[in-house]
């Protein structure tokens, strides 16, 4: 009976590969999930709005460019600060 070993070459090409599924998952994931950020930012700011017209109301895709330069802005601050 013979059994079939992995070579630590083939080992580290599948952690490679099971590494760059989960890297893509949590992309499609973070991606999928701004429309759903701006669809909830819209809506506070639309109760808000209710509450005071101090505070403007926003559309969609006011709150869509907003969370997509927030998040941005985030990149930005957290690739200055990481160690």
């Amino acid at each position: 009976m013979t059994a079939l070993h992995k070579t630590p070459a083939q080992r580290a090409e599948d952690a490679r590969q099971t590494a760059a599924s989960i890297a893509l998952a949590a992309f499609v994931v973070a991606l999928l999930t701004i429309p759903i950020q701006a669809l909830v930012l819209m809506a506070l700011m639309g109760t808000l709005h209710g509450i005071t017209a101090a505070v403007p109301a926003v559309g969609y895709w006011s709150a869509l460019a907003l969370v997509v330069g927030l998040d941005f802005v985030a990149g930005f601050v957290r690739r200055l600060f990481r160690k």
